[in-house]
């Protein structure tokens, strides 16, 4: 590098500095004034930040009254200035207040007169313009009496929702939820309701629509898959007496499965005065009258009966409520008693592989209630078997009318042949099957009801 040093560049030969000085007269007392602003128009500084907008590009004011924000300087009415007339574009300019140091920050606009020496400031709004697309290419015009309005429904929406009042923005949501807008299109071939022509978009919806709830099932054909997988016996729906709806031989399991229920030992006691005494409470109460009507087939059903309620309290507990079988060594007291066969028989009809969930559960316990209905002449006190079964009152009462039973409490009539007190008799309910038979039906929620 060179060590000469640069010189400094020569000074004119008049010395005059080649700075120009400012022109006027310095000496000059400029006289300042400030317009105060009152509810009159205001100038008005915008900003369009990441924007390129035409200056001639016009816009209409709007003003209402202003909510002052936190630590706001500004006063007076609150301007909005909007345009529409772009064909798919709006221009929205308001004011943009922040919180931080700029809150307090006033902007002016000053007119300078060089003549008298007087300089007039009036504060400015400071606005930033931004834009937004239409939701449509043609916005949806108003009625028949706002025809020659020129501004158009969007329009109106965004000024509404800018300056209206909470009541009418909440209107103006209302209407855009879930709308589907009229087709530009004049074609008729696809129409809505109202008689006007879809979009291409809302007539796909509509199609796919139809396509897929056309093959959906009715509320009658989802009624009939339901009452056909109800964990209850199949009953007889053509049937003209009760008897035919639930028949024995179907609740037991085939007319063999009652041949090989041995009675004669029970008869005999019976008949010689001993006391016989069960484990449940319904078949205690009812052995000896039903042994001494002398029909074989009821004293079978009954013994039937009896080995579905001991099988039924010797069942372990397993995971999640669920119910387990347990081993033939675990249950020689009742092979021992009703053979095992006969106590196996039990387990492949009313088990799955050796378990019970929830629709086997209540499987075995509509086939115990419809017995205790076949053996009690179709008129039962569901007391006795709430008892053996260990529920409460309005579980039992539920599995009597899955069978089709209605259910109310004793009159003072039937009070009397149980000699029962009113008291007493609010622990107990009859079921009775008569035709033709009342099933519950499937439940259908209220639309807009909440679920609890």
């Amino acid at each position: 590098m060179s060590d000469k040093k640069r010189k400094r560049q020569e000074e004119k030969v008049d010395g005059r500095p080649s700075k120009k000085t400012a022109t006027g007269n310095p000496s000059q007392t400029i006289e300042v004034s400030v317009i105060e602003a009152g509810d009159e128009w205001v100038p008005v500084l915008a900003s369009t930040p990441g924007l390129n907008i035409t200056s001639k590009l016009s816009m209409k004011p709007y003003t209402k009254t202003r909510q002052d924000a936190a630590g706001s300087s500004l006063k007076g009415p609150e301007l909005l200035l909007h345009s529409s007339a772009h064909a798919k574009l709006d221009y929205v300019a308001r004011e943009e207040l922040s919180n931080g140091s700029e809150s307090h920050l006033k902007h002016y606009i000053g007119i300078y007169d060089p003549e008298t020496g007087k300089l007039q400031l009036v504060q400015a709004r400071k606005l930033v313009i931004r834009r937004t697309l239409r939701s449509s290419d043609n916005d949806e015009k108003g009625s028949d009496s706002e025809k020659d309005v020129p501004n158009k429904l969007s329009a109106r929406s965004n000024l509404g929702l800018a300056f209206g009042t909470k009541k009418s923005q909440k209107a103006i949501r209302a209407l855009t939820v879930n709308a589907i807008k009229a087709s530009p299109s004049k074609s008729t071939s696809q129409t809505s309701g109202t008689g006007r022509a879809l979009d291409p978009v809302a007539s796909a919806v509509v199609s796919s629509m139809a396509q897929f709830t056309s093959s959906m099932p009715t509320r009658e054909q989802m009624q009939a898959d339901i009452d056909e997988n109800k964990p209850i016996p199949k009953p007889n729906l053509a049937a003209e007496t009760p008897a035919e709806v639930y028949p024995v031989e179907q609740l037991v399991g085939g007319i063999n499965v009652l041949r090989n229920m041995n009675v004669q030992e029970l008869m005999t006691k019976v008949n010689a005065g001993e006391d016989v005494q069960t484990r449940s409470l319904f078949v205690s109460r009812r052995l000896r009258a039903i042994v001494q009507s002398d029909d074989v087939k009821r004293v079978r059903t009954l013994r039937y009966l009896l080995l579905l309620l001991e099988w039924n309290k010797g069942l372990k507990v397993g995971v999640k409520g669920a119910k387990k079988v347990p081993k033939d060594e675990e249950m020689g007291h009742l092979m021992e008693q009703y053979g095992s066969e006969v106590v196996r028989g039990v387990g492949r009809r009313f088990a799955d592989q050796g378990g019970l969930n929830k629709w086997h559960t209540d499987n075995l316990i509509t086939h115990i209630c419809a017995l205790a209905l076949t053996l009690d002449n179709f008129t039962t006190d569901t007391h006795d078997i709430r008892e053996d079964l260990k529920l409460e009152g309005k579980d039992v009462q539920k599995y009597f009318q899955e069978l089709g039973c209605a259910v109310a409490p004793p009159t003072e009539i039937e009070r009397g042949k149980m000699k029962i007190t009113k008291a007493e008799g609010v622990g107990h309910r009859i079921a009775k099957l008569r035709l033709p038979l009342v099933f519950p039906k499937m439940r259908v929620p209220m639309a807009g009801m909440k679920k609890r």
